[in-house]
Parts: C-alpha cells; sequence; structure tokens
C-alpha cells in the first residue's frame, strides 16, 4: 500500500526498454513489489509463531497461514498499483522524479529499495488485461491455500477475519470505496495490519483468547499505520490535485511532524506495556535508533525530509517484527514475569 514510484507518460518507453535488459527476478520485484510484501507476511508470521509457541498448534498451519498471507498482500499490492494507474495518481504523484533523484534522492540504498522503477502497468511492464489476469490468479492461489484453513479453524472465524482484512486493504484504492482518497486510508491499513496478526494468533490457536499477542497486534498495526501515514506524504501534492482527503492533506506538511511524534510516543509507551507479559520484550526497544534518527530529521526538516521519513519508519515497523521473532525464540527457554516478581 502506498509506496510506489511512477513516472510521466513521455518517460514511459524509456522506463520500459531499461526494464527489458534486467533479470526475469528483477523484473518480477518491479512487478509484484516484494519489499512491500514483507510488513504483510511478517505481521502473519508473528501471530502463527506465538501460537505455535503458546499452544499446540499444527506445523502445516503454522506454515500456511503466513503463505496465504503473503498471496493475499501480493494481490492487495498489485490491485492498488492497477487502480492508481487507472485513475492517475501515480502519473501525478512521480512526475519529475528523475529530476528530483539528480538533486540526491538517490543517495539513499534504503529509498532505492522502497521506490523502484515504477507502477508495472504504466511503465509497460503488464498492460491493463495483463493486470486483470494477474489479479484473478492471485485471488485464485489465495483461496486455495485458505481452504486447508477453513478446514481446520471456524468456518465463520476464518471468513471474517480473512474476508474483513483483504476487503480493508483492496478498497483502500479500488473504487468505489477508495478509503485512501476519503481520508481513512491510514486507518485501514493499521486496522488490516492489526487484524493480520491478531487473526493469524486466533485462527491457529483455535479461537484461544490472549491479552499479550492482542497488545502486540496493536503496536504492529499502529506501526504500519504509521508507515503508511509517512509515505503518504512524498504525494502531497497528487493527492491534493486528485482530490484525496489523506491525513498529511487534512493537517498539511508543516504540521506533520507533531502527528508522527504523537504516534511515535503512542507506539513505545505500548510497546514498554508488553513488558508486563515478559521482560524480554524490552528487545522490542531496539528500533529506538532508528525512531531517534526520524525524530532528529523532522527537526530538522531538510529538503525531502517526508520522503526520507518513508524508509525509516518502513524499517521501524518490519524490524519490530523480527524482534517479535527473536523474543519467541527466546522465550521458548527464558521467561521472566517482571511485575509478577516485583508484586
Amino acid at each position: 500500500m502506498g509506496g510506489t514510484e511512477s513516472v510521466s507518460s513521455s518517460q514511459i518507453s524509456g522506463k520500459a526498454n531499461k526494464t527489458e535488459k534486467v533479470s526475469i527476478f528483477r523484473k518480477l520485484n518491479l512487478i509484484f513489489r516484494f519489499s512491500y510484501t514483507l510488513p504483510f507476511f511478517m505481521a502473519s508470521v508473528c501471530g502463527v509463531l506465538f501460537a505455535y509457541v503458546s499452544l499446540d498448534v499444527p506445523a502445516y498451519i503454522a506454515v500456511l497461514i503466513p503463505v496465504t498471507v503473503m498471496f493475499m498482500a501480493l494481490f492487495v499490492n498489485f490491485s492498488n498499483d492497477y487502480y492508481d494507474s487507472i485513475s492517475g495518481a501515480d502519473d501525478l504523484r512521480f512526475q519529475g522524479w528523475d529530476e528530483h533523484k539528480a538533486e540526491g534522492l538517490e543517495s539513499s540504498p534504503f529509498l532505492e529499495k522502497l521506490y523502484w522503477d515504477g507502477n508495472p502497468v504504466n511503465n509497460g511492464l503488464v498492460t491493463a488485461k495483463q493486470a486483470k489476469i494477474i489479479m484473478v490468479a492471485l485471488v485464485g492461489i489465495s483461496i486455495l491455500l485458505a481452504v486447508p484453513i477453513l478446514l481446520y479453524g471456524n468456518l465463520i472465524t476464518v471468513a471474517i477475519f480473512g474476508g474483513f482484512g483483504l476487503l480493508i486493504a483492496f478498497f483502500y484504492t479500488a473504487p468505489p470505496v477508495n478509503l485512501g482518497a476519503r481520508g481513512l486510508g491510514e486507518i485501514a491499513v493499521g486496522v488490516s495490519f492489526f487484524l493480520m496478526v491478531f487473526a493469524s494468533y486466533y485462527v491457529a490457536s483455535e479461537e484461544v483468547w490472549n491479552y499479550e499477542i492482542f497488545v502486540f497486534a496493536i503496536i504492529v498495526g499502529l506501526m504500519v499505520g504509521l508507515m503508511r501515514t509517512a509515505d503518504s506524504m512524498s504525494g502531497q501534492d497528487a493527492h491534493i490535485q486528485s482530490g484525496e482527503k489523506s491525513i498529511s492533506v487534512r493537517v498539511g506538511l508543516d504540521n506533520m511532524h507533531k502527528v508522527i511524534k504523537a504516534i511515535l510516543v503512542v507506539i513505545y509507551i505500548v510497546v514498554a506495556l508488553m513488558t508486563y507479559f515478559d521482560i524480554t520484550y524490552v528487545l522490542l526497544f531496539l528500533t529506538l535508533p532508528l525512531a531517534i534518527k526520524g525524530w532528529k530529521l523532522m527537526n530538522a526538516k531538510p529538503k525531502y525530509w517526508e520522503v526520507f521519513m518513508a524508509p525509516l519508519t518502513f524499517g521501524i515497523a518490519v524490524f519490530t517484527q523480527f524482534l517479535f521473532v527473536i523474543v519467541m525464540i527466546v522465550q521458548m527457554y527464558f521467561t521472566y514475569d517482571l511485575f509478577g516478581a516485583l508484586f
């Protein structure tokens, strides 16, 4: 969701010719933007791994749920690109991007990984007809993978969590809902990722309630919602021209540092609350250097600060998910209830 780079129509043919010279793996990455699939996949891994460590969960379910979510994420990201191409949003968003790069934006390797060579429909990698076929194929694969999960869990629960989460993510840009254009995009992303974590656990555990993973799901929802909020700032002019009401449009770019800082403070308060369940969650604070770097960037507000905030928030979200996996591994061998010991 978001994080898409495009080019003006006059640059499309040049981009297409350039991509013909790269490997098939690079082309696939340009089409499916696997880097933006990672947060989806890891969100599900966190939920399933918590269930696997805490309860007796079949290994095939622990593997199948994240894989299913990954294909759903591929569909969501690709469909967002398709509808952004149809609406013209991506053309507006990154007109003149090559000129910006010439001014120094390409100096960040992380930024280059996040903003690749363009919307695959816009730059000619796939036609509109091929894009529709790809979307149908991705939905079909997701449904096939979900069948064993449906048989394993409660049909209604799986359908509600999975269907609701997918619809929220899909209608982020898809008409007629287009949540992103109505000022609900960032909230929709946060809710969707909260569901990915908690629903993955809840389905895998066969509906065993747990506050610990519920709180962590809130953290992931806030972090990925923040990632989307920061990412949308780089398309401020395009959002305004398209009449979209993102948070940055409503608040104004000059005031967005206040919004981002407030969200960061809330995130780390909730991270601190996680130590109530186990002291090993202190490892989640290892993302603080990235948060501090972003904080300093917002204070300084150099040119393109709003663009450089996107990879920083992306890093915070994904790094937190990887740290949670490490915490789960640590907890297999070491647990300590800090508050239980004190009180």
